[in-house]
Order: C-alpha cells, then structure tokens, then sequence
C-alpha cells in the first residue's frame, strides 16, 4: 500500500481524531411487547446491554420474552448462553412464544460462557444475546459492552445479582411475582427519568 502523501496527512489525521471523539449514538429500542412496560422503558436498548436480576423462577425471563418471541417470529435468530446448562427450549415455545427455528441455546461452560456472549454480541449477525446466570464477569463487563456497540446487538444479562462493572443502559431488578405480575425495580436507565418500581403484567402463554 503506498504511503499517504505528506501534504494529505493533516486533513486524514484531523478527520479520525473527530471520528474517534465523536460520541457514539444510543437512540434504538427494541420493542418490549409488554405494554406496562414498554409504556414505561420504551422498549430495550438496541444496541445496548441490558441487565435483568433476581431470584431464579421470580419473573426475570417473562420480561424478556415477548420481544424474543416477536424477533424469533420475525426469522430473526436469538442466542442463549446457558451458563448452568438449565435453560430448556420448548418449555419456551407453544402460542405466543419463541419460534425454535430462530433460537440457538450455547452451553460452554462457566468459565467461557461471558467470552461467548462477547463474541456472538460482537458479530453483527444476531438479533439478541442472552446471557443466562454467568459467574462473575470482572474484566469481561466492559467488553459486553463494547462488542454490543460493535454489532449492533442487544444484549441481555440475566443474572441472581447485579454486576456494577456491566455498563448497563438499563437496570432492572424483579422482587416479587404474583398473579401473573411481577415487581420491577428499575436501578438504572438511559435518561434516569424511569427509576423508581412498578407491577408489570406478564403475557399470558
């Protein structure tokens, strides 16, 4: 490759220093297909991470699913990284429910599973990542955050405990479930305008 002409090197170098300053824009939303919630949040940030914690069994999947069900739908592949190999598929589908046909599940062990979703979040080529119940992420919580930006991804972290590292666009913590609704906390979100708790409805099977 021949070199830059020296008189052309100012005008290149001025052009990627405003590239690597411009800020980055975080406009998009995926539509959450829950209508409390969605009139809430305004949908899930794509790209963008998302953090959903709490107990196992308390709700925290029945906020996801609907909009995992409309993109699966749609012909528009999810992936689940099932950390701890409990995750099953089918229990999943039926009326209103995930399209198995566009659901990859991934198990690769504890130790791998936030590498993983690094890289399905970096590839541009999914519609959604789900990281389920990984270990503790340290140094690797930055790098979710980065490879969503780099795909375009939306990525959800499903977890018993909140990770500060994780550079969260919106946090969520479910703390309770009854009658087919469930108690969101929300901790963080892009505008801080939604912090506060609600009574979400769940969609029916």
């Amino acid at each position: 490759m021949p070199a830059l002409p020296a008189a052309e090197r100012p005008a290149v170098l001025a052009e990627l220093r405003a590239r690597i300053a411009a800020p980055r824009v975080h406009g998009g939303f995926l539509a959450a297909e829950l209508p409390e919630l969605e009139s809430w949040m305004g949908g899930w940030p794509q790209p963008g991470v998302s953090e959903i914690v709490g107990p196992v069994g308390s709700g925290r999947l029945g906020l996801l699913l609907p909009a995992l069900a409309a993109l699966t739908r749609q012909g528009r592949p999810v992936l689940f990284v099932d950390a701890m190999e409990e995750l099953h598929p089918p229990g999943l589908a039926g009326p209103g429910g995930l399209a198995l046909s566009a659901v990859w599940v991934v198990r690769p062990g504890l130790e791998r599973a936030a590498w993983v979703a690094e890289q399905a979040a970096a590839a541009g080529s999914l519609a959604a990542v789900v990281l389920l119940d990984a270990p503790r992420l340290g140094r690797s919580a930055v790098r979710l955050g980065r490879a969503c930006e780099r795909g375009g991804t939306s990525l959800f972290v499903v977890a018993e405990e909140s990770e500060v590292a994780l550079p969260a666009a919106l946090r969520l913590e479910v703390v309770g479930q009854a009658g087919g609704r469930v108690k969101v906390r929300c901790l963080r979100s892009r505008n801080g305008r939604q912090v506060g708790e609600r009574s979400v409805r769940l969609a029916s099977g």
